[in-house]
């Protein structure tokens, strides 16, 4: 325990200095001055609005409220809500450590803990104010509670908690990113098959997914409920989703984010934000049908774009020192990753459970825009895949000499 410990403080130190030296009032993107927005309205009780630039018009279901109250919570200042997304991003390292001795060592789950404690991107991203760092951190620990509860339906009253907060925690992330709406679902269906408990638990007396898929709609009906009385309309997600699919699927489409088309739509200003997104989802469906072909070599762009080891971006891409440290990092882990899924390190159903996530966002990319950001959730839990290459054979749930990471 002792190494894990220093392991937490040198992540933790790592991300204190980095979000330290950022100045407060560097707010570089578009998306981060939203969510500051958001969030300032929130802790002055003035609702969940903004002002778009774009139309000149208050939006009010742009964004989903997860990371907005985070941000309201850090009452709205940039240095908090860095330092506090420093602290997060070190509870996932944590959360990846437990998770691996599932099946690993306590050697091998300190290798998989140390690739995330180390990785540049989520060390970058803490000092950014986008919802990234938070929703990771609630995937893991939903991954967390959902494996070392011992499986669905567990009978200890513990052990049960441990199982619904997993996947109530799923639930409450899809308000941070909307777009992961079927990913709990698919979690704690393959959770069922890789918690290795005993096999007459296998009769699930209710059915895991349907059970996951309702507790995703109930988290979600006070959202859309809300959004009924503020916009005469049932908006369980974003009126941001329109836009996005036709950022993604358009004629000057390249696979990256530009949403450079709107300044060329003066009309759109005179539409309500669901009339917009309805129109842009239209318009990219059409697309889509009258272009097939293309359609499909964009999807292949985008997700290079998205599993890219260095940054693509304008912004971060032309910069050597960027580039370099993504391909030290990226490269290896990469390699670690192959070997851990074509050895058998893990068993088959850990595998599965570990690496859907990243098939879910890989998915999602091809149908919507590319970017590294769009993977990096899915990093932390491949972590384990790539330290299980240092595995020869699993390790049975027996070995799991501490009670305290297993009840």
């Amino acid at each position: 325990m002792a190494a894990l410990a220093a392991l937490l403080l040198a992540a933790l130190a790592i991300r204190l200095l980095w979000v330290a030296h950022i100045p407060r009032d560097r707010i570089e993107l578009p998306d981060e001055r939203e969510y500051l927005e958001l969030g300032d309205h929130l802790h002055s009780d003035q609702g969940l609005w903004f002002i778009d630039v774009r139309f000149n018009r208050p939006v009010y279901a742009y964004r989903t409220p997860g990371y907005p109250l985070f941000v309201s919570w850090c009452l709205a200042d940039p240095r908090i809500v860095r330092a506090a997304q420093a602290f997060l991003d070190i509870s996932t390292v944590l959360a990846i450590y437990l998770l691996s001795r599932k099946w690993l060592t306590g050697a091998q789950s300190l290798f998989a803990a140390a690739i995330v404690a180390f990785n540049p991107f989520l060390i970058f991203f803490t000092g950014l104010i986008l919802s990234e760092t938070l929703f990771t951190a609630m995937l893991c620990w939903g991954m967390v509670l959902l494996i070392l509860s011992g499986g669905p339906w567990p009978t200890e009253r513990g052990r049960m908690a441990a199982w619904i907060g997993g996947g109530v925690l799923l639930a409450l992330s899809l308000l941070v990113r909307p777009g992961a709406f079927l990913l709990p679902v698919l979690l704690v269906s393959a959770a069922a098959l890789a918690s290795d408990f005993p096999s007459p638990r296998r009769q699930f007396p209710i059915p895991v997914a349907a059970t996951m898929l309702l507790s995703t709609l109930f988290v979600l009906f006070p959202w859309a409920a809300r959004n009924r009385l503020k916009l005469s309309d049932w908006v369980w997600t974003t009126t941001n989703a329109g836009i996005t699919r036709y950022d993604g699927f358009n004629p000057d489409a390249t696979g990256a984010s530009d949403q450079s088309f709107v300044k060329t739509m003066p009309f759109l200003q005179d539409m309500t934000e669901v009339a917009r997104s309805r129109y842009f989802a239209e318009k990219a469906d059409d697309w889509l049908m009258q272009n097939p072909w293309r359609s499909v070599t964009l999807g292949f762009v985008k997700i290079g774009r998205t599993w890219s080891p260095i940054p693509l971006s304008d912004q971060y891409g032309s910069q050597t020192a960027y580039v370099l440290v993504g391909l030290c990092y990226a490269l290896p882990v990469d390699l670690l990753l192959i070997a851990g899924f074509l050895r058998k390190g893990l068993p088959g159903p850990a595998k599965m459970f570990l690496l859907i996530p990243a098939l879910y966002f890989t998915v999602g990319v091809a149908l919507s825009v590319g970017s590294l950001r769009y993977l990096l959730p899915a990093e932390p839990p491949m972590a384990i895949v790539a330290a299980g290459a240092l595995s020869r054979r699993g390790v049975r749930r027996s070995h799991l000499s501490d009670p305290a990471l297993v009840n």
